[in-house]
């Protein structure tokens, strides 16, 4: 029987990890927070002791199952007297039962089960409790060095409030505060009262106080030290404080530069935005063309850059071979698969088309079989290599001369240079505002304006330099009215006699435009029903293969997703008082808490 023990016991090993692994998965699930406010009160009681009471708000933006607060002490420290209180939503505060008050390495943890199913629900939590010998009373004075609000929260505290309060007033009474520069320390020895302020405090900057006092404070206190302190003490926050002071002027200094950068970069973005010369012809606006029925000079790839200053796209490569199929140098025939699909095969006449370039090579001699290429086989062809053949080959279109000639790239390297200037001044001027925000927020406010002022008229700059630099030749302002005007009347066909436009042999001209402009499925339907079907019948085979599929089957709708299939995997060209640093030396460091 032992025997048979010792062999499965192994099993059951690895059975139960099997079964703990979600468990601890579950366990070290996220939970997020924020925390709106942390106040805490702490009396200074005749023993030496402290009564704490600690509120905070949390705001839930996840499911959670409860909250805690670890509260570390030193070794002869200890909590007592726990009470704790909780409030959820607008439900009215409830004292808590089914806390755990565990002790830890350092101190202590009180762990709150609360859950949490919906996000934005606010919790509150009070904990009031006493801690024991948290005063220490020298031959010359008594002394609280205390941090007050724990560093060891995972989440900012948006609002803090941290109270020390003595029996009466207190002559003499002296304190300091370490944490944020920006924080606000307040000491009033008539009312007996310490308070520090701080917001949107880090969760492991904390603050702590340090505080001395007469001892007639704390007569009771047992935690006693036979020597003299207060020089030592005097001696230790004077130095802290140079330091302090020393890193706020250098961070002081930091921001001026900084400001001074932001500035400067502003300025002389504004001042490029407003000072750019005008260059270049500026093509009417669209609202002042009206249609024009004459088929444009450039030809449809040529048209779709000059309307969209930007390198062709897959629409105007099928308009490309629709070209070739025009001129009858190639030939696109409809046929259906097995699945009674529809694709096209393109056939060459001109073997020298296959030469023209790298894109065309491949699609004829690698994607087909050195005479044709199917949009089956183009669809299933993806590849970086094929994508980056077709950004070449719209390189090669953009840069060509037919485009040179309405749209030099002269102007497009100065447009371009233009535009990155300025836009790197306004770039350098913002992060420099926000790095001097970040290195002292006691001048936040001006700091924003002022960039914010900057942001504004550099925008007005901007906007400014983009119109004195135009992108075209005379030449080419022409030809984009008529471009546009054409664009401008198929968008609109259906309003008017398409016969009137020309007979069917013209719109086979037409055809390859309305494709690269994106409008192919409007004409195609408002061809179906100007002309009748013996006209259709008539018409060039070419054409009319195109008219006897429609939407998705449609030539221009098939190789257009066939080939942009194709080429995404490697084109570019497819797109979708100020409190002092350091510390004392307080009880409580690593103090916090959280949610689990």
């Amino acid at each position: 029987m032992r025997r048979k023990l010792l062999k499965i016991l192994p099993l059951i090993s690895v059975l139960l990890f099997c079964f703990a692994m979600p468990q601890k998965a579950k366990a070290e699930v996220e939970v997020k927070y924020d925390i709106q406010n942390n106040q805490v009160t702490s009396k200074v009681n005749p023993d030496g002791s402290l009564t704490i009471k600690r509120r905070i708000d949390y705001e839930f933006q996840s499911t959670a199952n409860g909250v805690f607060y670890r509260q570390n002490l030193e070794p002869n420290q200890k909590i007592k007297h726990v009470k704790i209180t909780t409030k959820a939503n607008d439900a009215p505060t409830l004292n808590s039962t089914d806390f755990t008050l565990r002790k830890s390495e350092h101190g202590y943890e009180m762990i709150v089960p609360h859950v949490v199913r919906e996000k934005h629900e606010h919790f509150t939590v009070t904990y009031a409790y006493q801690i024991t010998n948290a005063i220490t009373n020298y031959r010359d004075i008594a002394e609280l060095n205390f941090m007050i609000i724990g560093n060891g929260w995972d989440t900012r505290l948006k609002k803090v409030k941290a109270s020390v309060i003595f029996p009466g007033p207190v002559k003499d009474l002296k304190a300091w505060a370490h944490g944020p520069l920006d924080g606000k320390l307040e000491v009033d020895p008539q009312d007996g009262k310490i308070i520090m302020t701080a917001d949107n405090l880090g969760g492991h900057t904390g603050i702590e106080v340090h505080t001395i006092f007469p001892l007639s404070v704390t007569p009771k206190n047992k935690n006693v030290k036979n020597v003299n302190h207060k020089q030592a003490v005097l001696k230790q926050e004077k130095k802290l404080a140079a330091q302090s002071n020393a890193k706020q002027k250098k961070n002081l200094m930091i921001s001026l530069v900084l400001v001074l950068v932001s500035v400067v970069t502003g300025i002389l973005s504004i001042f490029k935005g407003f000072t750019t010369q005008k260059i270049g012809y500026k093509p009417k606006k669209i609202s002042e063309l009206s249609h024009d029925y004459e088929i444009p000079d450039a030809n449809p790839v040529i048209a779709q850059v000059l309307d969209t200053t930007k390198v062709p796209d897959s629409k105007a490569f099928t308009a490309y071979l629709m070209e070739l199929a025009i001129h009858k140098k190639i030939k696109i025939e409809d046929y259906k698969s097995k699945l009674k699909t529809t694709y096209y095969r393109i056939s060459l006449i001109d073997e020298n088309v296959a030469h023209e370039s790298t894109l065309m090579w491949m699609l004829f001699n690698e994607i087909g079989d050195g005479t044709s290429f199917t949009t089956k086989e183009l669809k299933k062809a993806r590849g970086k290599k094929l994508g980056r053949s077709f950004d070449d080959w719209a390189d090669d279109q953009f840069y060509s001369a037919d485009k040179d000639q309405y749209m030099p790239e002269e102007l497009l390297l100065k447009k371009k240079r233009s535009n990155r200037i300025i836009l790197g001044l306004r770039i350098a001027s913002l992060v420099a505002a926000g790095l001097a925000v970040l290195f002292t927020r006691k001048y936040i406010w001006p700091i924003i304006i002022v960039a914010g002022l900057l942001f504004v008229i550099g925008t007005i700059g901007m906007y400014r330099d983009k119109n004195q630099i135009n992108l075209y030749s005379k030449k080419g302002a022409l030809e984009v009215d008529k471009v546009r005007s054409f664009k401008k009347m198929l968008k609109d066909i259906g309003r008017f006699n398409m016969k009137e436009v020309g007979d069917l042999i013209l719109w086979e001209d037409i055809l390859p435009y309305a494709v690269s402009f994106g409008l192919a499925k409007k004409v195609m339907k408002e061809l179906k029903i100007e002309f009748n079907q013996d006209e259709l019948n008539n018409s060039d085979l070419f054409f009319y293969g195109f008219l006897a599929n429609s939407g998705k089957n449609s030539f221009a709708e098939n190789f257009n997703t066939c080939f942009r299939n194709g080429i995404a995997a490697g084109s570019s060209s497819v797109s979708s008082g100020s409190f002092g640093s350091g510390s004392s030396g307080g009880f409580g460091g690593g103090s916090g808490g959280g949610a689990f």
